[in-house]
């Protein structure tokens, strides 16, 4: 039998044509961005294990200074006091330091001006950059844990959930204030000096160092503006209803404390951030 042909389409339709075969779905641009965030920090991973001396500084800084302050004759008495040393070293030697000296190597290697004009959204760019050492700071906080437990005998902070912020944030405020301090660093050299101003701030006002009970009235309200005094706070109060002013809260004053430590650190990206638009050089410095 053989088959009957279709008449005509009707009157305002349009014939139909062979079907097209269907495409691959557009990929949104946050998908597009992740995947060459991802795709440049395991690049960047890949530079660290290589680099022998960063590495072991990333890796052994944080112990050094827990087993140095562990010495002092106050010595390292509770699980916040480790963890705020692992925590609070980790930032400033694992993300600070090493992402300086890390952007400041691209950038006169012409590395970072090639990757400006990739695809990549800057941002993308040094947010990839700074993924695996905020994954490194991420397991010293861990390890710090781990080692507050066994020294002390003790199990999991009562308030957990306040070492979220503490290391997020602290993670993006140090990571920011790494890429700020690219400006003024000429060399992979010369970010010994640098990066020092920012390391001993961080040191002598957060009560890593030393008790801020040592300092004047005004000094400690000062102190409590700095990048790291909220990541220690935040820590301690984690543990403990004592913060590192040795002030004891609970309820209200509590969340006070802990909403005040949060904006400071969100306070501290807003800053970088701004400075980072307008200051950040791609290009070596001549």
């Amino acid at each position: 039998m053989t088959p009957t042909p279709s008449g005509p389409a009707p009157a305002g339709q349009a014939p139909a044509g062979p079907a097209r075969p269907a495409g691959p779905a557009p990929t949104s641009p946050l998908r597009t961005e992740t995947r060459r965030a991802l795709a440049l920090a395991r690049a960047e991973a890949t530079l660290l294990l290589r680099n022998r001396t960063a590495l072991f500084t990333a890796l052994t800084m944080p112990l050094f200074f827990v087993v140095l302050f562990a010495a002092l004759p106050s010595g390292v008495t509770g699980p916040a006091a480790v963890t705020s040393l692992v925590t609070g070293s980790a930032l400033l030697f694992v993300v600070y330091y090493t992402l300086v000296t890390s952007v400041v190597a691209r950038r006169e290697q012409h590395t970072l001006k090639r990757l400006h004009t990739s695809p990549a959204r800057p941002a993308t760019v040094l947010v990839g950059m700074a993924l695996p050492l905020l994954v490194l700071l991420v397991g010293q906080v861990v390890l710090g844990l781990v080692a507050a437990g066994v020294l002390t005998g003790l199990g999991a902070p009562p308030r957990l959930g306040l070492l979220v912020p503490a290391v997020l944030l602290g993670g993006a405020v140090w990571s920011v204030l790494a890429l700020v301090s690219t400006v003024f660093t000429r060399s992979v050299e010369s970010a010994q000096l640098s990066t020092m101003p920012l390391i001993l701030v961080a040191l002598l006002f957060s009560g890593l160092s030393l008790p801020l009970g040592l300092l004047p009235g005004a000094l400690q309200v000062l102190a409590q503006l700095t990048p790291m005094f909220p990541v220690v706070d935040l820590v301690a109060l984690a543990f403990t209803d004592v913060r590192v002013t040795a002030e004891t809260v609970a309820g209200g004053a509590l969340v006070r404390a802990v909403l005040v430590d949060g904006a400071v650190l969100l306070g501290w990206v807003a800053v970088g951030v701004a400075l980072l638009r307008r200051q950040f050089r791609w290009e070596p410095r001549r």
